[in-house]
């Protein structure tokens, strides 16, 4: 009987791949549908790559409470200011006009004449600044009749109107219809108004009898409010 040696074992064929040791790898073991461990979706506090989360500092969040309620508290207390103001105040605006000599003020007048406020030193003179188109305009124009009457006898202050961006007619015809006896100089070019600064009418300007402009009235301004201004400044004393 011959005997049969037994066959070595060949080497590995680096070319044929090793069969998969079934226990080695803990996947082939999990049911269809079930996650592996490392396949668990973040939690709520944690961030995608698994870390926590930087929680935000409740300190954080107070203070901006704080400051929400400040901002809150400073816009009423604002609020509160602008409707509890005095409207003349808001009205008597400040020019960089105030405390200066006022600007050459002269001109032919709608009715033919000629006015210069040198020629009226030692009275008060009122400058108002006006249109006809203007409605504020039309609003006070009462109130300067009343006022330029009342000085007009007691020869203390002189009215003067100069008209701005306004046509000469509509001027005229402004007057006549709506009365007014002081001069009013026709200024087409609107010069006198840009020497004055004048934004929009009616603005209107006091100016002492040494020449020095006082006053400067931003909107309509009434009899009342000119007779306390030279009041004041005529009567300091508190």
């Amino acid at each position: 009987m011959t005997d049969v040696e037994p066959t070595p074992d060949l080497p590995a064929d680096p070319n044929v791949p090793l069969a998969a040791d079934a226990t080695s790898d803990p996947s082939s073991s999990r049911e269809p549908g079930d996650d592996a461990p490392g396949d668990a979706a973040p939690r709520g506090d944690a961030t995608p790559d698994g870390e926590p989360r930087d929680e935000e500092p409740a300190g954080g969040r107070r203070l901006a409470l704080v400051a929400s309620v400040v901002i809150a508290v400073l816009v009423a207390l604002m609020v509160a200011v602008l409707a509890t103001r005095d409207p003349s105040t808001v009205r008597q605006s400040q020019s960089p006009l105030i405390g200066q000599l006022a600007p050459a003020t002269a001109g032919p007048t709608l009715d033919g004449d000629h006015v210069s406020i040198d020629d009226l030193r030692g009275r008060w003179v009122v400058v108002n600044f006006f249109a006809s188109w203007c409605v504020p305009c039309q609003t006070e124009h009462p109130q300067l009749v009343a006022f330029d009457a009342a000085h007009r006898a007691e020869g203390d202050a002189v009215l003067i109107g100069v008209t701005f961006d306004d046509k000469t007619e509509d001027a005229k015809a402004f007057f006549a219809k709506n009365g007014g006896e002081w001069p009013v100089i026709d200024d087409p070019e609107n010069s006198i108004g840009v020497a004055y600064g004048v934004a929009q009418v009616p603005e209107t300007f006091v100016v002492a009898p040494n020449g020095i402009v006082v006053q400067r009235f931003a909107g309509a301004v009434t009899r009342a409010e000119l007779d306390e201004l030279i009041a004041r400044y005529e009567d300091p004393t508190p």
